[in-house]
């Protein structure tokens, strides 16, 4: 078996140059469809495993054996959420009651984060096994 190396790549794809269109066309469907095939089969199981860690976190928050410490994590929050900060959040392009909806749509997540974070693990594992 022998091995590929820059230097006897550099000859093929000069010779690509000199093939017809068709052979060009060819080649490089059959190049941008393995290296998609083998994008969607890695970020598929990057999908499962990111899913199965927020499912297991949640389940240890949820059985005691992780400990969150919530009140902080809402005072830090809560720091961070100046008018400064909010205005610098937004583009210079988005309306005014578009940031009324942001706040609204960020209140009903925060009043159910645990079906929130349900919803995104359960996302992901249905990407990944899709």
């Amino acid at each position: 078996m022998s091995r590929l190396s820059v230097k006897s790549v550099r000859p093929t794809l000069g010779k690509l140059d000199n093939q017809s269109a068709y052979v060009q066309i060819a080649v490089g469907a059959g190049t941008g469809f393995v290296v998609g095939y083998l994008f969607f089969k890695v970020s598929k199981m990057l999908a499962v495993c990111i899913g199965s860690a927020i499912l297991t976190i949640e389940l240890a928050v949820e059985s005691g054996l992780i400990k969150v410490d919530w009140s902080k994590i809402m005072e830090q929050q809560q720091a961070l959420n100046t008018p400064e900060n909010r205005q610098l959040a937004l583009s210079p392009f988005t309306p005014p009651d578009h940031a009324v909806n942001l706040d609204k749509a960020k209140q009903v997540i925060m009043s159910s984060a645990r079906l929130s974070v349900a919803i995104l693990g359960g996302f992901f594992l249905g990407f990944g096994f899709s």
